[in-house]
């Protein structure tokens, strides 16, 4: 017995040892280093979102079912061109209640206006109301007061009545007139000449008032944006830049040039990045709005860029990552776009925060992984 539990011990302090080598291997030791500003080319090749520079968005000004569309996305159309029809058998009907409404209280305030001018209803009056009736115009209650005011000796001005009428009068036809308008309004037309781009809630057949309901950009020319280091946007911004500089928009295998349009120069000193915009002669139909192609911006400027070594920047089917230590020391992975790589160091366009610390340790770390950061 004494013999077995000797064999025993020294097999329990080996698996504690190998427990203690595995736990120590769960924390990776990495080096790191801090993201930092130096002074880089301007060399910009980074994914841009391009759109139509001209574009109209199309609402309407009542909701309702659509009863036809004349276009379908992709469709080219002319300015004034109608490309749906809305339904507005609602809006007839309410006409038509409205305009009956009007004529029975026009003919009111007309039977009052008589009895309000005479002492008395004399037999002429009585027979064309008679007629009135007779014909569908009043009522035959309203035909039984003008005809007990032809009785009468007294004279009867009807003032208040009279008066009320006329008010309601006044809120039928406002009634009448923005029925109207919504009847006329069913055509809707193309503002602009172009492509149809989006109609929106077309499964539906529905148009919301006020909401967007169709799209329409023209094909050319196009804009296409970028967020870039906020120094090198504005060194880019001036005029000194401008006989250097090369914009082009890569599209497939063709190279587009353009030009520097736009930059924000609005954004207070020290923001990361800031956008810019260039615009490219689409005539021939190339470039499809909506899409996103390689914007190529160079120049023999320099400027202040975020930057890291080249060494650090890793690459896979979905674009460039960097390995990040957290606060709490466990891994991130971020997503960059990357400038020119001058001696080794690669300008960031976006996706780092100067301070922030990247891996340079080489290898494989899983996001939220815990690590250990070495002096």
């Amino acid at each position: 017995m004494k013999q077995h539990k000797q064999w025993l011990w020294p097999l329990m302090l080996l698996m504690m040892g190998l427990v203690l080598v595995v736990a120590g291997c769960g924390t990776s030791k990495v080096a790191v280093l801090s993201v930092a500003y130096r002074d880089m080319p301007i060399q910009i090749s980074a994914d841009a979102n391009v759109s139509a520079l001209n574009k109209a968005t199309i609402t309407t000004t009542v909701s309702g079912q659509v009863s036809s569309y004349m276009v379908k996305t992709g469709d080219q159309v002319t300015q004034g061109q109608i490309v749906a029809v809305m339904d507005m058998s609602a809006q007839q009907q309410q006409l038509e209640q409205l305009n009956q409404q009007l004529m029975e209280a026009a003919t009111t305030v007309s039977a009052q206006t008589t009895t309000t001018v005479a002492a008395s209803v004399d037999s002429a009056q009585l027979a064309q109301a008679q007629q009135m009736r007779d014909a569908g115009i009043i009522t035959q209650k309203e035909y039984n007061v003008i005809a007990s005011r032809a009785q009468a000796s007294t004279v009867t001005t009807g003032g208040t009545t009279s008066g009320a009428s006329s008010a309601q009068i006044g809120a039928i036809q406002a009634a009448i007139a923005q029925v109207q308008t919504q009847i006329n309004s069913a055509q809707i037309t193309a503002p602009i000449a172009g492509t149809v781009a989006t109609i929106y809630n077309e499964d539906r057949k529905m148009a919301i008032a006020d909401r967007p309901f169709m799209l329409i950009q023209q094909a050319s020319p196009v804009v296409a944006s970028l967020s870039i280091p906020q120094d090198a946007a504005l060194k880019l911004a001036a005029p000194e830049a401008k006989s250097s500089m090369k914009v082009s928009l890569k599209v497939g295998d063709q190279i587009i040039p353009g030009e520097l349009t736009y930059v924000d120069t609005t954004q207070p000193a020290g923001t990361p990045s800031v956008l810019v915009k260039a615009s490219f002669n689409n005539e021939q139909g190339f470039i499809k709005p909506g899409e996103f192609y390689t914007l190529l911006i160079e120049s023999n400027v320099n400027a202040s860029m975020l930057s890291i070594p080249k060494s650090v920047v890793h690459e896979n089917q979905d674009g460039k990552y960097v390995y990040v230590v957290t606060k709490d020391n466990t891994v991130d992975v971020r997503v960059i776009e990357t400038g020119e790589t001058v001696d080794e160091y690669t300008a960031i366009l976006s996706g780092l925060n100067e301070g922030e610390q990247v891996i340079t340790t080489s290898g494989v770390f899983e996001l939220g992984e815990k690590v250990e950061v070495t002096q």
